[in-house]
């Protein structure tokens, strides 16, 4: 799909909150959830803005497969980070000022993750996206997509707010995991029909 083809049935509101993000050096966090067409959200902006996202994404368990995923993935210029592959490529697209983007929504390790509410339970969530962004100063900005009853498709973009608790300490690492945990939710509440739930997101909960 061509930038002209694309632009004919997805609109981006707010996109200019990442270019003044992407200014101030410190690279950005993308965050996102399985909702809606998630893969033409990514493709989208590559593709609009001429710029590469770095999509950290779970392997398919078929190699053929995913192999094949990702070449589709990559074809608009983004770059597929799997998840397992060293923090070091993550740190490394932060510090060089990219944007690395990442659907909250998917189940964590029980071990090695924050227990953030959602929709009322304690699920195991990913805390990279806030360690990172209380540790490097790291832009965080909330992205969906919603498909409307034309077909068409729109993006919106916000900014998650930290400045309040911008100190790296564990406790803060958990309030900003469930920020972000509370604006998926919110998103989801809205539009719950556009929201791909069978992932098992409640697979680790703590009582």
């Amino acid at each position: 799909m061509s930038k002209e083809l694309i632009e004919k049935f997805v609109s981006i509101e707010q996109h200019e909150l990442v270019f003044s993000a992407l200014k101030k050096g410190r690279g950005i966090f993308f965050i996102s959830g399985h909702i809606s067409n998630w893969e033409i959200s990514a493709f989208a902006y590559a593709k609009i803005f001429r710029t590469k996202l770095n999509v950290i994404a779970k392997p398919q368990s078929n190699r053929f497969v995913n192999e094949k995923l990702t070449e589709y993935r990559e074809l608009c210029g983004n770059e597929i980070i799997e998840i397992g592959v060293s923090l070091r490529t993550i740190f490394k697209k932060i510090l060089q000022n990219e944007i690395v983007a990442f659907l909250m929504d998917q189940s964590a390790h029980p071990d090695y993750s924050v227990y953030a509410d959602f929709f009322g339970q304690k699920v195991a969530t990913f805390a990279g996206p806030a360690k990172m962004a209380l540790k490097f100063k790291t832009e965080l900005i909330f992205s969906y997509c919603q498909r409307n009853e034309n077909f068409k498709y729109h993006i919106y973009i916000d900014k998650i707010n930290y400045d309040d608790i911008n100190e790296f300490t564990d406790e803060n690492v958990a309030i900003l995991t469930q920020r972000i945990n509370k604006k998926l939710e919110n998103v989801i509440r809205e539009n719950p029909s556009q929201w791909l739930w069978f992932h098992r997101r409640f697979k680790h909960i703590k009582n």
